[in-house]
C-alpha cells in the first residue's frame, strides 16, 4: 500500500514539474519508460546531469573571468550544456542556454556574465526540483526491493524462492 501511494506522489510531482515548466517531454518519456530490470536508470541519469552541468557551469565561470576571453571556447561549452539539458528534459535550463550561446555569438562579456548568473540560477531551480524527484524514485526502489526479499521462501540452498502469489 506504501509503495502505490509513494508512486501516486511521485506521478503527481512529475505532473507539476511538467506543469511548471521546469520539464518537457523529454522528461516524461525518461520516467515512463523506467524498467524492473534497471530501477536505479534514471535516477543515475539526473546525477550524470548534475555532475557534468555543474563541472561545465564552474568552467563557463572561469574562462569569463580571464582577460581574453575565448567565445568559442564558451560557445562550445554552452551548447555542451544545452545538449546535456535536452538530453534530460530540463527545458528552464536549456531555455537559459539561448540567451548564453546568443552572447557568444555577440562575443559579449557583459551579456554572457548575465546569461551565466540566469543559467545558474535555473539550473540550481532545477536540481533542486530533479533531487527531490531522484530522492522519492529511491525510496520506492527501496520499498520494491524490501518488498521482494520480504516475499520469498526460503529454500534450503537455493536461497530463496518466489511465493506464487506476491501482492
Amino acid at each position: 500500500m506504501a509503495l502505490s501511494i509513494l508512486k501516486g506522489l511521485l506521478q503527481g510531482y512529475v505532473q507539476s514539474l511538467f506543469d511548471e515548466g521546469i520539464v518537457n517531454d523529454q522528461f516524461s518519456q525518461i520516467h515512463t519508460s523506467k524498467s524492473e530490470e534497471e530501477p536505479e536508470h534514471v535516477v543515475q541519469l539526473i546525477d550524470k546531469y548534475f555532475v557534468d552541468v555543474e563541472t561545465i557551469l564552474s568552467e563557463l565561470t572561469s574562462k569569463i573571468d580571464c582577460p581574453d576571453v575565448d567565445f568559442s571556447k564558451l560557445s562550445e561549452l554552452a551548447h555542451k550544456v544545452d545538449e546535456r539539458s535536452l538530453s534530460i528534459g530540463a527545458k528552464h535550463v536549456k531555455l537559459a542556454c539561448a540567451d548564453l550561446i546568443k552572447s557568444c555569438d555577440q562575443m559579449n562579456k557583459e551579456n554572457f556574465s548575465r546569461a551565466l548568473i540566469w543559467i545558474k540560477n535555473e539550473f540550481s531551480h532545477t536540481r533542486n526540483k530533479l533531487e527531490a524527484y531522484a530522492q522519492m524514485e529511491r525510496r520506492i526502489i527501496r520499498l520494491k526491493s524490501k518488498q521482494q526479499s520480504s516475499a520469498c521462501v526460503p529454500s534450503s540452498s537455493l536461497g530463496c524462492l518466489r511465493e506464487v502469489s506476491e501482492k
